[in-house]
This record gives structure tokens, C-alpha cells and sequence, in this order.
């Protein structure tokens, strides 16, 4: 089928997480095509105009550009009067991408099943990013609905090419781009840290150390941290001050998705959670560890087992994969000290370049697996 409009619901639970990949997902689709409408559809549109200036968190319908692209803002709490007294009409809605199975607002659940209703709607339930098996397995398996007029089916993001791959943003490629024009400096290794709440006093000690040991021949060289704005900042500040303030540290302002994409491409090591930067990180072709969130009978361990086992056969160090599995367990395990020498051996090795050359093919795989935005609609063509 041919469709000119698609409709993206975002219930935000983490404050920028599930929209700003909403909001990338949405990016990456007017790139391929300015002329489909998009209407996003937001349950907490002041995380989405912290993102986007263009958005008014007061305005119940409000109408933006994206490149040429026309985009309609609705709040998910607007009724159905106001909504065609605000638009003038009654908008199509198109194709609906349900993301991470967010359900739906009570105004668009009264029009999709309306007894009178004679129309068919087409849910796509884009889920969240993962690499368990599973998501081979659901990718494009349809589920039910309460009525016949509303088919749903979903859609996995993924690792391999039986998924849906990741979204490929042409401003992301454009970081990763020139990120790779660039040549290394030797006198300088950055690392950005963005985490949940955890102690990084291991890992400071490790940069430490690891700094020492450059400097014992090159008396210039210096690690330099960027702390991410958020949930570990202050404890970064205070592994940072516990460690004797050796390290070059910069607490950082909140970042626009384009900036934090251009850190994570120019940064040596990067420490990340959530999904999008999760994403990110895989395809930046640089070092990385991952904070998952911690869930109930430690389950994110069994999110962590599984990006590691997509990653580590890519790393031709045996020991030095070993190590980095070890260390991401520790580091995912709540009160759960890190190895400063396991560490100290990731980052050199990223620093020579081995590792972060091993992550490099690790990231160009991934890239062949195509950008989700472009399968999702080659994949609305086919229905």
C-alpha cells in the first residue's frame, strides 16, 4: 500500500528516551520522504520542545516543519471536538506506529473502534531496540485487535538482518561521517559518561591510572571526562573528587540529539544508557559500556548477555573480550565494584586502536542491516 500519512504515538515514561527515538524515528522518515504528513502524537510534549524549539509544550495542535516535511504536534490528552476544531478537520492518521507498545490516547481508541466505523486502520508496533532472540522471531508477526477493521503487527528494531535494523538519520550519518575524517589526537582521550546511578570511583581510578601510564611517554597526554547532564552526573562529580581531581572534567549542559550524536562519534571511549544512545553507541564505531536499567531479579543482566553476545565474537582479543564481558556484568550488577585493571587493559587497548578497531567492524555490520526508517516503509509498501 501507498500511504502520504503516518501517525507515531509516543507515551514518554523516561523523560527523553522514548521520545527522542520517537522523535529520530520521525526524522529519519521525512528524510527519506518530505511528502508524507506526520502527526506525532505525545503524552509529554515539554520533554519533546526541550528537543525541538519548534514545539510549544502549550499547544494542544500545533503545526511544524522538518526539512520541507510537514509535521502536526497533538497532545495525547486532546479530545476529539478539539482536535477538529484546532486542525479544521479530522486528520487520516494514515498508518499508526504504535512505539514500544504504548497503547493509545482515548481519542484516537473511540475513532479506531467505533461501532459505525468502516474503514481499515494499520498498526505497526515499533518495540524497543534489543538483541534477544526474540526479536528475530516477532519481527513483523501480527497480533490481534478487538475488531477486524484494525489489523496490528509488529516491528523489531534489532542487531541482525532479520530485524528491522536501527534508524540511520541522516544527521547522525553525517556526524559519524565526519567523525571519521578526523584523525586521532595522541595527547588527549575523551570519554563521555552518561549512566544511571552507580559509583564510578573504579572507574576514574582506572582513567587514572591509565593516564599515568601515557604520560610515561607522553608527558602531554591527558584523559579528558564530558559528564552528561542527567541521573549521574553527581555521581561523576564525586568519583571525581574522591580520586583526587586528576582527570580533566567537564559537567556538561543538556544537548540537542545532533550535538550528543556528534559527541559520542568524536569521543574515544563513551559510557551510555538507554536506548538511543545504546543504538548510537553500536553504530559510532568507538568503545563502549552499557547501563542498562535495572529491572526486577536483576533481568537487564539478561539485556546485557545478550548485546554482548552480538559483540564480543567481534573483538580478536580473546582476553580482552573476556574482560569486557567481565566488566559489563559488574558494571550492570547494582553494588557491584569494577576490576580499575580490567579496566585499565579496555582502555589502552582503545587507545592503540585494536579495540576501537574491533568495534569499528562490530558498527559497519550493523550498518548493512539498512536503516529502520527505510524498511519500516518499504515494509508499509508491501502490505
Amino acid at each position: 500500500m501507498q500511504t502520504k500519512e503516518i501517525t507515531l504515538l509516543c507515551k514518554v515514561v523516561d523523560n527523553f528516551g522514548d521520545i527522542g527515538v520517537v522523535y529520530r524515528l520521525a526524522r529519519a522518515i521525512s528524510d527519506i520522504d518530505s511528502t508524507i504528513q506526520l502527526n506525532i502524537i505525545c503524552s509529554d510534549l515539554q520533554s519533546f520542545a526541550a528537543m525541538n524549539s519548534a514545539v510549544d509544550k502549550n499547544k494542544k495542535l500545533q503545526k511544524i516543519e522538518y526539512n520541507g516535511a510537514r509535521w502536526t504536534i497533538i497532545d495525547w490528552n486532546i479530545t476529539i471536538s478539539h482536535l477538529i476544531e484546532l486542525n479544521g478537520f479530522m486528520p487520516d492518521f494514515g498508518v499508526i506506529l504504535e512505539c514500544f507498545q504504548c497503547g493509545r490516547p482515548d481519542f484516537l481508541e473511540d475513532i479506531l473502534f467505533d461501532k459505525n466505523n468502516t474503514k481499515l486502520y494499520r498498526i505497526i508496533n515499533v518495540e524497543y531496540l534489543t538483541a534477544e532472540d526474540y526479536a528475530e522471531e516477532f519481527h513483523c508477526l501480527k497480533s490481534g485487535t478487538r475488531s477486524a477493521l484494525v489489523k496490528k503487527v509488529n516491528f523489531m528494531p534489532g542487531f541482525t538482518a532479520k530485524t528491522g535494523g536501527m534508524i540511520l538519520d541522516r544527521s547522525f550519518m553525517n556526524c559519524l561521517s565526519k567523525a571519521k575524517q578526523s584523525s586521532p589526537n595522541a595527547d588527549e582521550f575523551t570519554v563521555t559518561l552518561f549512566s544511571y546511578e552507580r559509583d564510578f570511583t573504579a572507574v576514574f581510578k582506572a582513567l587514572i591510572e591509565f593516564q599515568a601510564l601515557i604520560q610515561q611517554k607522553n608527558p602531554n597526554f591527558k584523559v579528558k571526562v564530558l559528564a552528561a547532564d542527567g541521573k549521574s552526573l553527581p555521581y561523576a562529580k564525586k568519583a571525581q573528587e574522591a580520586t583526587g581531581s586528576k582527570l580533566e572534567f567537564t559537567a556538561l549542559p543538556f544537548m540537542a540529539q545532533g550535538e550528543w550524536d556528534a559527541l559520542l562519534c568524536r569521543s574515544d571511549f563513551n559510557f551510555i544508557r538507554g536506548e538511543d544512545s545504546l543504538s548510537r553507541a553500536c553504530l559510532c564505531s568507538k568503545p563502549f559500556f552499557w547501563h542498562a536499567y535495572v529491572q526486577e531479579d536483576n533481568y537487564q543482566l539478561v539485556k546485557v548477555e545478550a548485546v554482548l553476545n552480538k559483540l564480543v565474537p567481534y573483538i580478536s582479543d580473546e582476553k580482552l573480550g573476556q574482560n569486557l564481558r567481565r566488566q559489563w556484568f559488574n558494571y550492570n550488577t547494582p553494588d557491584k565494584d569494577l576490576d580499575s585493571g580490567d579496566l585499565v587493559e579496555i582502555f589502552l587497548a582503545s587507545y592503540e586502536g585494536k579495540l576501537t578497531a574491533d568495534f569499528a567492524h562490530f558498527s559497519k555490520d550493523l550498518l548493512l542491516n539498512g536503516n529502520l526508517a527505510m524498511n519500516l516503509l518499504n515494509y508499509i509498501k508491501s502490505l
